[in-house]
């Protein structure tokens, strides 16, 4: 008969794959391994396989699967048994249980600090000034899993009420914005902005038209 209903499911995100470990209530058979077919996991809602499975101690098997390519949001872990082949050590099989929500362990911090920058990451010869919104391509610069940025931005214009705006790359609206004006001409005009980033790590940004002496773009750091 089946015994003991659900584990302990937690995970880390290490480059290009996952690491799940199952910690039961009971001891387990460590001689017996379930087929890796049996174990159903889905990062961010799409199925991926798990490649190995090995027997941490009696109480901790970890899942290992390798076609996860990015740090994922949401992951799930279910077990399709019952199977002889996931018993205590006193024989009785584990029961079959649903999706279970795994927590993540190796989340790195919410914010990065870039550190010690030595140089712009942008200038006015790489915006366009034109009252229109453009991309921005953040993702040399930022990690695969960053999720939104802080930057740093200076400008000039030559005349009063230029504003410079920017948004998560794909939105059409202008509500959810970070941005800054002149209110006067030709004094500089600086701020720390929050953008969020798209999944390819673009954002879009918008200069009101007029003359820029000089535009002052850094990325300070990043939030996963």
């Amino acid at each position: 008969m089946p015994y003991a209903y659900g584990a302990k499911v937690e995970h880390e995100f290490e480059t290009d794959h996952l690491n799940i470990w199952l910690t039961f209530r009971h001891p387990m058979d460590q001689n017996l391994m379930p087929p890796l077919a049996l174990w159903l996991l889905e990062a961010d809602a799409v199925s991926v396989d798990i490649v190995n499975s090995a027997w941490q101690d009696e109480f901790t098997l970890l899942l290992t699967s390798d076609t996860v390519a990015a740090h994922p949001d949401r992951v799930l872990l279910e077990y399709n048994g019952p199977n002889s082949n996931l018993q205590t050590t006193w024989g009785k099989d584990w029961e079959p249980w649903g999706p279970i929500l795994s927590t993540d362990i190796g989340k790195a911090p919410c914010f990065v600090d870039r550190g010690d920058a030595t140089g712009w990451d942008y200038t006015e010869a790489d915006f366009i000034e034109d009252s229109n919104w453009h991309e921005l391509d953040l993702s040399g610069i930022v990690p695969a899993n960053a999720k939104a940025v802080s930057v740093y931005l200076k400008f000039r214009a030559t005349a009063a009420n230029r504003i410079g705006q920017f948004r998560k790359f794909g939105n059409t609206n202008a509500y959810n914005v970070s941005g800054l004006s002149t209110q006067v001409a030709n004094i500089d005009k600086w701020g720390v902005l929050t953008v969020a980033l798209s999944t390819d790590h673009k954002i879009d940004y918008f200069f009101t038209t007029g003359t820029y002496p000089y535009i002052r773009f850094l990325v300070k750091g990043w939030w996963f």
